[in-house]
């Protein structure tokens, strides 16, 4: 019977769900069936509800292995050493998302205040001169957005563990994941939400989720078939 894999836990884990335990790992199961946009929702808010009760290292949705003998032997025996140890190092940790949005006219006059004579008198030139201007501004706006992010999510930054950037979507979004101990997360939310407030930012935090974006170092390029 094939198997949908979800993620790795320790044996013993108040985990609900089905597990398949090899020594002192198991891995969360449930029968296969052709997976659904709300298999995928359910996927992660299983493991969002898992890492609450200890560390869960959160594997790809649609991972499969063909039945329990699999997932002791090509899954736990053979990964064992690493499984072990990412789950030492997340132990008592979560993720946690910030995304800032800021307003493209405001982030735009920052940036031309920063930067009035580099600008002054670039408007009128050949195509070529202004194309190569909107790439410089572009760079800007992002270099600004940074610099203002890590200023605004400082507090944060501060209590996490570990930090890296997400993917943005444009110029003004600034998308960020925390590994943060399970009790600086409420109050990362709360400085995450106030910034609304405070700094007029549309501030969104999004967790405790499972640490996807901690699974490895910096330097690793590739991962297994399993996820990690």
């Amino acid at each position: 019977m094939t198997l949908l894999l979800h993620g790795v836990v320790r044996a013993g884990h108040p985990s609900g769900p089905r597990v398949v335990t090899w020594q002192d790992l198991a891995v969360v199961v449930s029968d296969w069936r052709t997976p659904t946009q709300q298999d995928a929702l359910a996927h992660l808010a299983m493991l969002s509800e898992l890492v609450l009760a200890g560390p869960v290292v959160p594997l790809k949705f649609g991972t499969t292995a063909t039945g329990e003998d699999a997932v002791r032997t090509e899954v736990l025996a053979a990964a064992a050493p690493r499984l072990r140890a990412h789950l030492d190092r997340l132990d008592g940790m979560v993720e946690l998302h910030a995304y800032l949005r800021f307003n493209e006219d405001e982030a735009l006059q920052a940036v031309f205040d920063e930067h009035r004579s580099e600008w002054h008198g670039t408007g009128s030139g050949d195509l070529s001169t202004r194309i190569r201007l909107g790439e410089r501004v572009a760079q800007q706006l992002v270099a600004w957005r940074r610099a203002r992010s890590d200023a605004l999510l400082a507090p944060v930054v501060a209590a996490a563990r570990a930090e890296v950037r997400l993917p943005d979507r444009d110029h003004v979004e600034e998308r960020r994941a925390f590994l943060l101990p399970h009790k600086e997360v409420e109050p990362a939310r709360a400085a995450i939400g106030a910034l609304q407030v405070v700094a007029g930012v549309d501030a969104e935090c999004v967790g405790p989720l499972p640490a996807y974006n901690f699974l490895t170092e910096p330097a690793e390029t590739t991962s297994s078939r399993w996820g990690w």
